[in-house]
């Protein structure tokens, strides 16, 4: 079902070009024929192994043509993938092969010590080396039967782990029904804003993760789009500009990163510059239709020496970034859009298949997630849980039938999110129900938006609120690169973060103390996500000690 769009557009045009890797420095495109030649290829072998439908495939593997042929091997014959984070530790892949005891394991050659340090039986494992020019080798045999049946709407399509943010992933079975409506409802998203069209996807984000699984490979294969893989996000700025993307998904915290770099870039510049990028920001935020003549002139100056020199960085061509995988800071948001760069937020769980809403292209509401996606109902339920029903529901959690009665109830699931819904069906996300701190004097507090004001400030690159059961927030800091070599004072430094904060809030919101966590929460060390979210369970775990001494 999910191979469907590509084997038929495949069909009707196999000469054009469908996905792209960096060969020798050199950008190597491979068609769309020559995808679905490799997919049946690599469809047969599996079949010629012994595996049937239903069986499971791990799949480790960089972001690359071949982690997309692989997984349309097994949309098309049955095969249930479970695609492993490169960024994961031994014990996490040995966990993911302990729970679906996958029948075979297809790897990357860089990455296959990473497999044996796991325990995996390398009788049981393909491991790809790179073939040039070609996407799996010839010598793997013939090829699956075109015309025999591909799986059904309630077939398993993958085994998908969950980001593990407060404790051990739980494993989310999602059908080709589950994608499959997931990419239909964002395709009349599409439609509707007169963007369903051929469109260049620059693929970074981990293909592991159901966001960029969904929104990085099936959406593109259903619209004819092509994609292309940036391997090394060192190298992200330059591919951009080389490929000229039209459509990209990225987390909040690329965003982020991008925001502290202009920023301390037009820090260096002239005083006329400055200017010039502040009255930038300060017009393209605001009303066009409310601008003064002499303001309109302005702006049009500001569109040629600002914004066209920001598009450029991006491309050129970018319509819109769509930002998934956690909260973006509603002011990172004004401040791209002000620079002509659109960003689309969207909201969304593994649970999901992953995305349950998203900001419509010009109804942008930066402050919320947008409105449910079509043929998704949402609604609140006890505390103000959002709770989500339709298609793209996940069958379950694998091999655990309890944890799955907890969040689907009804056919309702139930997201652990705090929301508000506007009356025009805009979702506003507040926080976690499990990260809600609840003070020593009854006030509920979500810790997410003071925790994006946090990162919001120049000094301060991540942040953790802290306050369960006490009298006063406090807060855990990583500071800034900039920050940490400035030379001042880290007291000094604490003190103006928090005077900062703190403007404007009443008591019970205000951050008393602070401290400054040397080494920074990363993905090695397992405080962050492979999307950059921080765990916050085990940072507070990890870090009790200096906690405990705040309060002292």
């Amino acid at each position: 079902m999910l191979a469907s769009a590509i084997l038929n557009s495949a069909m009707r045009a196999p000469e054009l070009p469908c996905l792209w890797a960096q060969k020798s420095g050199e950008w190597c495109s491979y068609s769309r024929g020559e995808v679905v030649d490799a997919s049946g290829r690599l469809a047969h072998w599996l079949t010629a192994q012994g595996l049937h439908r239903g069986d499971r495939v791990l799949l480790l593997m960089e972001n690359r043509p071949e982690w997309a042929v692989a997984a349309l091997a097994c949309a098309r014959l049955g095969c249930v993938l479970v695609p492993a984070y490169i960024t994961h530790q031994d014990s996490e892949i040995r966990y993911l092969c302990e729970q679906t005891e996958p029948q075979m394991h297809i790897v990357s050659d860089a990455l296959s010590d990473r497999l044996l340090g796991a325990g995996v039986d390398p009788e049981r494992t393909l491991c790809i080396v790179d073939q040039g020019e070609v996407l799996y080798p010839e010598q793997l045999g013939g090829t699956l039967d075109p015309e025999a049946p591909l799986p059904a709407a309630d077939d398993l399509y993958a085994l998908i782990a969950t980001s593990g943010t407060n404790g051990v992933p739980k494993i989310a079975m999602l059908s080709h029904g589950n994608i499959s409506s997931n990419v239909q409802s964002i395709c009349q998203v599409l439609d509707d804003a007169g963007l369903l069209a051929p469109q260049r996807f620059l693929s970074f984000l981990p293909l592991a993760h159901a966001y960029e699984h969904m929104a990085g490979l099936h959406l593109p294969f259903a619209i004819g789009g092509e994609i292309f893989y940036c391997d090394r996000l060192d190298r992200l700025a330059n591919d951009m500009q080389a490929i000229q993307p039209t459509l990209m998904t990225a987390v909040p915290r690329l965003y982020e990163l991008l925001y502290q770099k202009i920023q301390m870039q037009i820090s260096q510049e002239s005083r006329f510059k400055q200017w010039m990028f502040s009255r930038t920001l300060d017009l393209g935020g605001r009303d066009k239709k409310k601008l003064s003549y002499s303001e309109r002139l302005l702006n049009a100056l500001c569109e040629q020496l600002v914004r066209k020199k920001v598009r450029r960085r991006f491309g050129g061509r970018l319509q819109y970034f769509v930002s998934g995988g956690a909260a973006l800071n509603p002011q990172i948001a004004r401040f791209f859009t002000s620079l002509g760069i659109g960003i689309l937020q969207g909201y969304g769980q593994t649970e999901a298949s992953p995305v349950i809403s998203v900001n419509r292209p010009g109804q942008v509401r930066m402050e919320t997630v947008g409105p449910a996606l079509p043929g998704v109902e949402v609604k609140l339920g006890a505390e103000n849980e959002l709770l989500v029903r339709g298609d793209l529901i996940m069958q379950g959690y694998w091999n655990a039938a309890e944890d799955t009665a907890k969040v689907i109830q009804d056919g309702w699931l139930h997201t652990g999110d705090l929301a508000e819904i506007d009356p025009d069906g805009h979702i506003r996300i507040v926080g976690r129900v499990k990260d809600l701190i609840v003070n020593s004097g009854g006030e509920n507090i979500a810790p997410a938006p003071i925790e994006q004001e946090l990162v919001f400030h120049p000094d301060v690159e991540q942040a953790v609120l802290v306050g369960d059961g006490r009298p006063w927030l406090s807060a855990l800091l990583v500071l800034t690169e900039t920050a940490r070599e400035s030379g001042r004072d880290q007291a000094s430094i604490i003190r103006d973060i928090l005077r900062a904060i703190n403007a404007d809030k009443p008591a019970y919101l205000q951050i008393r103390k602070a401290v400054v966590l040397e080494t920074p929460c990363t993905i090695e060390n397992g405080l962050l996500t492979p999307t950059h979210k921080i765990k916050r369970q085990r940072v507070m775990a990890l870090y009790q000690h200096e906690i405990e001494k705040i309060y002292r």
